[in-house]
């Protein structure tokens, strides 16, 4: 029996010479893609990716009203005060300059000439928005201005004729003080006495005695 079934397999397991016609040549694939290049593929993907995600736009939160009042805050003024600078000077004209500077600051800009007399300026003294400083020669005699008129024969300053400039150089009067000294003025007819200087706001007993000696109706 053994040896019967062995006979039969070897002979249906034989070639019969057919095979050829049953062989099917499937098509190779149009596109072959290695390990390597699926790879690159991949790294390419994910670097897109991470750049396409740290570089978009990102939503931005709307302004508090915090954030737009301060960005519509009015802004401040600016500090500066204009002067004008004439005589032996290099470069006369109108100067400008921040507030608390003094001559000495203007005339730095205009440029003293050598045979400006400079001992007779207050170098130290504060520069007053709208005020002139009048620059002379060595032994030139001072003009006469408008502005004398304020200062009496007995050099004192006259309360109903001055101006900021010459009130502003009283001691312990400042731009704001010689503003109230002339709205007074012009608010009252003028002074009567000196002691009417007590009813100017910014001016106290201290104050007074400071300036009393110094200033006439």
């Amino acid at each position: 029996m053994k040896p019967d079934i062995a006979a039969r397999l070897k002979g249906l397991t034989q070639p019969t010479g057919t095979e050829d016609l049953m062989r099917v040549n499937y098509p190779m694939p149009r596109f072959q893609i290695s390990i390597k290049h699926a790879l690159i593929v991949c790294i390419v993907l994910v670097v897109a990716f991470v750049g396409w995600f740290f570089t978009r736009e990102k939503p931005v939160n709307p302004p508090t009203m915090a954030a737009l009042a301060e960005t519509y805050q009015t802004p401040a003024p600016s500090s500066q005060v204009v002067v004008s600078v004439v005589g032996h000077v290099a470069k006369p004209g109108l100067v400008t300059l921040a507030e608390g500077s003094r001559v000495a600051d203007a005339l730095a800009i205009a440029g003293a000439l050598p045979d400006a007399d400079l001992t007779a300026l207050n170098l130290a003294q504060l520069l007053v928005d709208g005020t002139q400083i009048h620059v002379l020669a060595i032994g030139e005699a001072q003009p006469i201005s408008v502005d004398a008129a304020a200062t009496s024969a007995s050099g004192l300053i006259s309360l109903n004729t001055a101006t900021v400039a010459d009130l502003v150089t009283l001691p312990g009067v400042g731009e704001k003080t010689a503003q109230a000294i002339i709205d007074f003025r012009e608010s009252n007819g003028g002074f009567s006495t000196v002691e009417d200087l007590l009813q100017v706001k910014g001016i106290g007993p201290s104050k007074f005695e400071q300036i009393s000696g110094l200033v006439s109706p």
